[in-house]
């Protein structure tokens, strides 16, 4: 099509109830898992992984924030951080990274 706008269809995301009701439940089991260990890194990361999923890419740096705050010691919560942000906003994730865990090999390769 010249003007593209079958292509551009296929770009449009097409949610059904089913699916809005899963990650209505699964955003709700996940913020139980964050609020109860907040501690537990891969809570954090599955949380901001279905809101990036979702479409919410601010909600999901939000939520990955504070799993920074809750788990300054894991070094895939900062990975994870790093990778939602735009590429000059994960220099600065990254460093603060490095002030946390200057061991981290991970950490230092991406960086």
């Amino acid at each position: 099509d010249p003007k593209g706008y079958l292509t551009d269809l296929n770009s449009v995301k097409v949610s059904t109830e089913a699916e809005i009701g899963d990650i209505k439940k699964a955003r709700l089991l996940l913020k139980s898992v964050t609020q109860t260990n907040p501690g537990h890194g891969p809570g954090w990361i599955a949380a901001a992984r279905l809101e990036e999923v979702a479409g919410k890419l601010v909600a999901a740096r939000q939520i990955i924030r504070e799993g920074c705050r809750a788990c300054a010691a894991n070094e895939d919560v900062w990975l994870e951080a790093a990778r939602l942000q735009t590429p000059e906003n994960a220099k600065v994730v990254l460093a603060d990274a490095i002030k946390k865990i200057p061991t981290s090999v991970k950490i230092w390769l991406q960086a």
